[in-house]
């Protein structure tokens, strides 16, 4: 099963923050065995939102959106969802009664018509309650494609995925089981250790993969396997034992 992650918002791509929500869902998705093949970043711009949505339709099982959901003029991640599902905003009576709770009861003031249009989402997505924030999450499928849109907030979007998108994706995905295991050298530099385990590394089962991540003075292998037996990829093997 193969994921794709996209964050939406000008301040990511010129720099004024540091996208760490791609690194949380990607972890997140990685323990349960989803492969995540790409990331992307684009602009708030409805144009370039949908030519990305066009790209990854039936190319990946999975995309996974953060940004774009909160209450200003900016945030066009739902209306952008319904030009694409050919959809239209409705209002969510449980979304609109959490929201109502949370202005009136939490922060003691008046709700307005901005904070009401929270709970508004597309008439035919699965809403993923976000307990602790005003916007929803959006499940909708087109095709061979699920879409899920999160808020941008890291606590929010952290909530959703570990309390709706994960035990969901479990629910109704069959993955493969994903394994790593970190090997430290030390006192040579990735070129070196490439050369000494060369024929090792040839030699490896289609289902492994290798990577090398140099530091100075050492250097990380961190061996990835993938398959449908758990006890076949978690299974010792003569190969570890090369240095």
């Amino acid at each position: 099963m193969k994921a794709t992650i996209i964050t939406i918002g000008d301040e990511i791509l010129i720099g004024q923050i540091v996208d760490t929500n791609s690194a949380f869902i990607a972890k997140s998705l990685d323990r349960i065995g989803v492969e995540v093949c790409e990331m992307i970043s684009v602009s708030d711009d409805k144009r370039h939102i949908l030519d990305t949505f066009i790209k990854l339709q039936n190319k990946t099982d999975l995309v996974i959106i953060t940004g774009g959901l909160g209450p200003t003029k900016d945030d066009i991640t739902k209306k952008t969802f319904c030009d694409y599902f050919e959809d239209e905003l409705v209002v969510n009576d449980v979304v609109l009664e959490h929201v109502t709770q949370l202005i009136e009861g939490f922060y003691k003031r008046p709700i307005t018509q901005i904070n009401k249009d929270q709970a508004l989402v597309p008439s035919r997505c699965t809403v993923l309650h976000n307990q602790v924030g005003t916007a929803p999450g959006m499940w909708m499928k087109k095709e061979n494609t699920v879409f899920i849109s999160l808020p941008g907030v890291p606590f929010e979007m952290k909530y959703l995925v570990e309390n709706e998108i994960i035990p969901k994706v479990v629910r109704e995905f069959k993955r493969p089981y994903i394994l790593h295991k970190t090997i430290l050298t030390y006192g040579q530099g990735e070129s070196l250790v490439s050369e000494r385990i060369e024929s090792w590394e040839n030699n490896l089962p289609e289902f492994i993969k290798l990577a090398y991540l140099p530091n100075p003075g050492s250097v990380r292998l961190r061996l990835s396997a993938r398959g449908i037996e758990k006890e076949i990829l978690e299974k010792p093997s003569r190969t570890m034992y090369f240095l």
